[in-house]
């Protein structure tokens, strides 16, 4: 089960031996995990207690010459650092919030909090060894979320997913996410097709490590073509990074290339200028406002309307009056494209590894129950 807060998706996950829980941001975008530890006298305070090393009897903290997390712990550039010979891991984002920690490998598996009585024998059966981030210290918007930290799932052998698979603890190297605005469900080594609506699409996995890329064949508003009939638009898609899902980022980037005939199509559709902050929509308003499809290699289809990419739409329609509403697709992304978690509600996505593809189906993601721990296992 998933929990929706701030505009990102978080899970419980239990680490250690006995289990202390944490609450982590699910996100597609990025390979690392990590969370504060205790002594972080720079980190904020979150939805957990700090993560104490000492309390777990199955902990290991690597040194430098064997650090866990090959190419992405550091140790020459950091000999002085006060913490020593451990390995060190940085990360610093675009906004400007950063964090330090040190490698330290533990138990870990996947929960909600109506398991917890039952998590150590979860973690005795299907828990497996796993190196994370001891956080030292925070800065900037992770100090202020409510997410502990963060879970990243992207495409690497350090992953999450791939030590589950590993270990024999899921059946495939295969994990989806169903997401709704307030919650959602990860599954793991697999999918539930029985909340479908459809059958699932498969559109293959453009690369086969780091960000989960798709390869885009048209973008249309209403039915009416941004890309589709012109190369150099398609190939914006493409730059950079390609076009990536990332569930970690609450919004949706499409390139700044598209930006001309987006502003001129959406303004043909609904007699409004297109508009990325605040502002004021009557329920007619609002009800002109088009539907984005992507269309990706294999003929499959993504589909997100206003209720998706509109902030503070209310849950109740219509309203009477005007409501103050935000646009979160954002046509400036100086290369390639960024499907955020508001382009993904109503989906259930397999992101499936193992044979390289990437599955869409529309789905009853607020049906699916949030008490259980969903793993496909061997």
């Amino acid at each position: 089960p998933l929990m929706g807060a701030s505009g990102s998706h978080h899970v419980h996950v239990y680490v250690g031996s006995p289990p202390q829980r944490q609450t982590l941001i699910v996100d597609t975008g990025s390979r690392l995990m990590a969370f504060p530890c205790i002594p972080c006298r720079s980190c904020g305070k979150h939805a957990s207690s700090y993560f104490e090393p000492e309390l777990s009897t199955t902990d290991r903290i690597p040194t430098c010459g064997n650090c866990l997390l090959e190419g992405i712990s550091s140790c020459s550039k950091f000999s002085n650092h006060k913490l020593g010979k451990k390995c060190i891991l940085q990360q610093q984002y675009t906004e400007g919030s950063s964090w330090t920690a040190y490698e330290i490998e533990d138990m870990v598996w996947v929960g909600s909090a109506f398991q917890e009585d039952r998590m150590e024998e979860w973690i005795r059966q299907l828990a497996v060894p796993y190196p994370f981030g001891c956080q030292t210290s925070e800065s900037g918007l992770f100090r202020k979320q409510h997410a502990d930290g963060i879970l990243g799932l992207a495409i690497h052998p350090t992953s999450l997913i791939q030590q589950f698979f590993k270990h024999g603890s899921i059946a495939t190297n295969a994990f989806s996410l169903c997401l709704t605005k307030a919650d959602g469900v990860w599954s793991l080594g697999g999918t539930e097709p029985s909340y479908h609506e459809e059958e699932m699409k498969f559109t293959p996995q453009a690369r086969d490590h780091g960000w989960y890329a798709v390869t885009v064949l048209e973008v249309k508003l209403d039915g009416y073509c941004v890309a589709c009939d012109n190369k150099t638009y398609i190939r914006a898609m493409e730059g950079g990074k390609g076009t990536i899902f990332d569930s970690g980022t609450t919004d949706t980037y499409l390139p700044k290339d598209l930006a001309p005939r987006w502003e001129r199509i959406w303004k043909e559709l609904t007699g409004l200028p297109y508009a990325k902050r605040k502002r004021k929509y009557t329920y007619d308003e609002f009800l002109t406002l088009p539907t984005l499809e992507i269309i990706f290699a294999g003929n499959v289809t993504l589909q997100v309307g206003p209720v998706s990419y509109m902030e503070h739409v209310p849950a109740y329609l219509p309203w009477t009056g005007s409501r103050e509403l935000i646009n979160r697709i954002y046509v400036d992304e100086p290369e390639g494209a960024v499907l955020g978690a508001n382009t993904m509600f109503g989906y259930d996505i397999l992101f499936d590894n193992e044979n390289r593809r990437i599955g869409l189906a529309k789905a009853r993601c607020g049906d699916m129950g949030y008490h259980q721990t969903t793993a496909f296992q061997r």
